[in-house]
């Protein structure tokens, strides 16, 4: 993959990024129109480049850190452009942005070269699982940004943001369909992990987080319909729950030792 086409990509998403603090200023609607108009071209180069490197590579090539975030700053971008499409959520485009950015920034400086697929990889679940797992990440990253927002909008009671009663929405509705994929790559996983090992479940920490994160997403689609974890506290938690996911993804294989596959 050029480097001149992923600098031109992160330049797109930061101009966008940049268009939307500037009608957060300014309050012009062009502005927010041009800087939609620029994540879009921004995800329609993402998805080419991720299209290239998978007929390239001939598998879903998402084995190492470069090609992770790669894949999740793309989730996250068409999921945000899902978002902004149905809710018209313009201002909120800066803060998911900026996070978009963070994610891209992070897989600049490293090998963008695809590696050699290991056997135990060579298998569509293993795509499947991948696939399930990063999108839901990106869900559970638009909750977070959201919550953010939510809790700025409980103190400042602006018309910059959205309403609460719609980023309450919003929120919720990202944590649903989030966890929904979450298990699916939770299904996947474990029908790859019993073809290629012989057992549904590895005891490596990476597994075990895992269900730690299914768990306490399940457990904030039930808080959802309890009265006094709407609210603020269902934001704090979603703000939470995207810290155990950080850690899950980039903390166990940052800091510490696992025997998972795609470490």
């Amino acid at each position: 993959m050029s480097k001149s086409l992923l600098v031109l990509l992160f330049s797109t998403y930061l101009l966008a990024t940049v268009g939307y603090l500037a009608h957060l200023i300014w309050r012009r609607p062009i502005i927010a129109r041009l800087s939609l108009s620029l994540v879009g071209a921004g995800v329609l180069l993402h998805s080419g480049l991720l299209a290239h490197r998978w007929w390239a590579a001939g598998y879903l090539p998402v084995t190492n850190l470069f090609a992770t975030l790669f894949f999740f700053s793309w989730a996250l971008a068409l999921i945000y452009l899902y978002f902004e499409l149905r809710y018209r959520i313009r201002a909120t485009g800066l803060f998911v942005m900026l996070l978009n950015l963070a994610l891209l920034g992070g897989a600049l400086p490293r090998n963008p070269a695809i590696s050699p697929l290991i056997p135990a990889l060579d298998t569509p679940l293993f795509s499947l699982h991948i696939i399930f797992s990063f999108v839901g990440y990106a869900f559970f990253a638009m909750a977070f940004s959201i919550a953010v927002l939510y809790l700025c909008q409980v103190r400042l009671q602006t018309s910059m943001l959205p309403d609460l009663t719609t980023l309450r929405r919003i929120n919720e509705e990202a944590i649903f369909l989030g966890f929904g994929l979450f298990t699916l790559c939770m299904v996947a996983g474990s029908l790859w992990a019993h073809i290629a090992w012989g057992h549904w479940f590895s005891w490596n920490i990476k597994s075990v987080w895992s269900v730690l994160v299914w768990i306490f997403y399940s457990g904030m689609c039930h808080a959802k319909f309890v009265r006094r974890w709407q609210g603020s506290v269902y934001a704090w938690l979603s703000i939470v729950g995207f810290g155990v996911v950080l850690f899950t993804y980039l903390g166990i294989g940052l800091l510490l030792e696992s025997n998972h596959p795609l470490e």
